[in-house]
């Protein structure tokens, strides 16, 4: 049963991947995400539903338009696997732990939107990565549903809620402002990443939003200094800060208990033979 389950989680997130690719595609363009259908950024050509299928239609058509024959990016592919692998991973260590008791239909709020807050990271990452933006669709929307959802029983409360849009732009906000104080730049840190760890940081609560973005400033730290001595990045270049963002949350979700019980027990341990 725990197999099968599983199975069609990451059904499922193939699904959403390809719908993840339609956000991807037409939310920095102010595009509607319903209307038209999916068709071929290149050619424009509609894509029939045998077309459309996750990651099988890619292979079958061998990566190429079936209409002008140009290369499809292989964003597609990508995003749906890795949407459905994080897909079966929430199923595994969210889904199956909620299930094995009976619940109420509103402590069932706080899990969806925990899931919903994570798997939204994806497109999240992949705008970021390839516009330099986070749209608001996302971020501003998703912030009024998670302080909406505090008031429900079963999750974190208001005040955590509040507390961790503080803990998450908040603290974003103060580095921005400090950042643009030292370097003399108006743009130290993007509105976008601010609002992204607010909207996280009023689902998670404070500890979670404040470890995400130590995580993910560590792991940018790590990748941007690698591409600099590799010679992949210029000086002058920026690395969006979105995707480590993202990664550091997601980190800090799954694994920030351990993370911070393995620090305070070796912070502990220091202490004792100073």
């Amino acid at each position: 049963m725990r197999l099968f389950g599983t199975f069609f989680a990451a059904v499922f997130g193939l699904i959403l991947g390809s719908f993840f690719n339609v956000l991807i595609h037409r939310l920095p363009h102010g595009e509607s995400i319903v209307w038209p259908g999916s068709r071929c950024p290149h050619c424009g050509r509609s894509i029939r539903w045998y077309e459309n299928i996750p990651v099988v239609s890619y292979f079958i058509l061998c990566g190429k338009c079936a209409g002008c024959g140009l290369k499809i990016s292989l964003q597609y592919p990508l995003v749906e696997l890795g949407t459905a692998v994080l897909t079966a991973l929430l199923w595994q260590t969210e889904w199956i732990p909620f299930l094995a008791e009976s619940h109420v239909f509103w402590e069932w709020i706080a899990p969806l939107l925990r899931t919903a807050s994570l798997l939204v990271l994806v497109p999240v990452a992949v705008i970021d990565l390839k516009h330099y933006i986070i749209p608001d669709t996302i971020t501003l929307s998703g912030l009024v549903v998670s302080i909406l959802a505090s008031l429900a029983p079963g999750g974190i409360s208001p005040l955590q809620a509040g507390l961790g849009v503080v803990a998450g732009g908040g603290f974003l906000l103060l580095t921005g402002l400090i950042g643009e104080w030292l370097l003399r730049r108006q743009d130290a840190m993007g509105g976008g990443d601010i609002k992204l760890m607010a909207f996280l940081g009023a689902v998670w609560g404070p500890t979670a939003a404040f470890l995400g973005i130590v995580l993910g400033s560590l792991l940018g730290a790590v990748i941007g200094l690698g591409l600099l001595a590799f010679k992949a990045l210029r000086d002058d270049h920026r690395l969006p800060f979105g995707p480590f963002l993202a990664c550091g949350v997601w980190i800090a979700a799954l694994s920030g208990d351990r993370i911070l019980s393995f620090y305070f027990t070796l912070t502990e341990q220091l202490l004792q033979h100073i």
